[in-house]
């Protein structure tokens, strides 16, 4: 049995198109956008994929090349249509360019930071939500299946699973050139998820001695206050303990914090933005003395070291003798690759 025949990914990431551009993109997306192509014939099975580096579309089609990406866009609503119509850097893959690429995202081969610690998760929660939605069927299956148990061994071998490669121990290296964390001794996160605990780790290693943790989740904002030996603020005080800090940073999701631009934060000397989309906006521009550092200027300072030339080979061996037997539907003990009951 050959693999599955129509599967594609339609996306951008952070290596041509802008963060605004893609900030846009996941805010018009909402949460039914898996449903809403399969209901309007955009694909026969959709997966919607969004993280800090891309947001991506992978699915099954009965169409070939461009129309493809034309079925796509029709089938959106009319906003995120025109949006993904205008963006710059779009790209189409197919077939087992679609299964090669996947592979390599979720490996972290594709990544800002190479060999990122969360996008194997990401995916298999792409996966996994889409799935519950009734988006996925064999086509996703089996792509989604076979990349991630590739991605898993190619991750071992190259050894991406040691330490913290991501994004938020880079965005604490490149903040601390800014303002050094022994410096810096009001410090608060906001956010309690991998990104807000890789930066404070990170931080933590490089001179910071206490901080200040606000989340959503006020669980897991305490978990990661006592971790960390710092202090947890409940959610709806944030805004105010912000005006005594001197160094702000935002791991959130679910796009702009509101912010009264008549309030000035005089201490505030770094604001450190992770979301996507991102969420300290109008913050910023309410505080124009202070240095910013967000994604896009995070891409700019990120750059592949000598030393991670051979750990990314050793991923890319693994990924072509996976890719070689998904090219003909068997996983690599040399069985079929088979659905799994739902």
């Amino acid at each position: 049995m050959k693999s599955p025949e129509g599967i594609f990914c339609v996306g951008v990431d952070y290596h041509t198109t802008p963060l605004a551009v893609r900030e846009s993109l996941v805010a018009l997306a909402g949460d039914r956008l898996t449903p809403h192509l399969i209901e309007h014939a955009g694909a026969e099975e959709v997966v919607y994929l969004s993280t800090c580096n891309r947001v991506e579309i992978y699915g099954r089609s009965g169409f070939r090349g461009p129309e493809i990406v034309e079925i796509l866009r029709r089938a959106m609503p009319h906003k995120l249509g025109s949006a993904w119509r205008e963006a710059r850097g779009v790209y189409l893959h197919e077939g087992i360019a679609c299964w090669r690429h996947l592979a390599e995202v979720a490996t972290g081969l594709r990544s800002m930071v190479m060999g990122e610690g969360e996008i194997l998760a990401q995916v298999r929660a792409a996966y996994q939500s889409s799935r519950e939605l009734g988006g996925t069927g064999k086509g996703m299956h089996v792509l989604f299946q076979s990349c991630l148990r590739a991605a898993r061994a190619a991750r071992r071998m190259a050894g991406f699973g040691q330490g913290d490669p991501s994004v938020g121990r880079c965005a604490a290296e490149v903040a601390s050139k800014i303002l050094p964390f022994p410096e810096s001794d009001r410090i608060m996160i906001l956010g309690s998820g991998h990104t807000a605990r890789s930066f404070a780790l990170a931080a933590r290693e490089g001179g910071m001695k206490s901080c200040f943790v606000s989340s959503r989740s006020t669980e897991r904002a305490l978990q990661l206050a006592r971790e960390l030996g710092g202090h947890c603020v409940p959610w709806e005080h944030w805004a105010s303990t912000a005006a005594s800090m001197n160094m702000l940073v935002s791991a959130l999701s679910g796009g702009e914090l509101s912010w009264d631009s008549r309030r000035a934060l005089p201490e505030l000397r770094l604001i450190v933005d992770l979301g996507v989309p991102r969420t300290l906006t109008q913050l910023r521009q309410s505080n124009p003395r202070a240095s910013s550092l967000d994604l896009e200027e995070l891409a700019k300072q990120s750059e592949v070291q000598p030393e991670a030339l051979g750990a990314i080979h050793r991923a890319e061996e693994i990924l072509r003798k996976h890719e070689s037997l998904f090219a003909w539907g068997r996983s690599l003990e040399g069985k079929e690759t088979l659905v799994e009951k739902e």
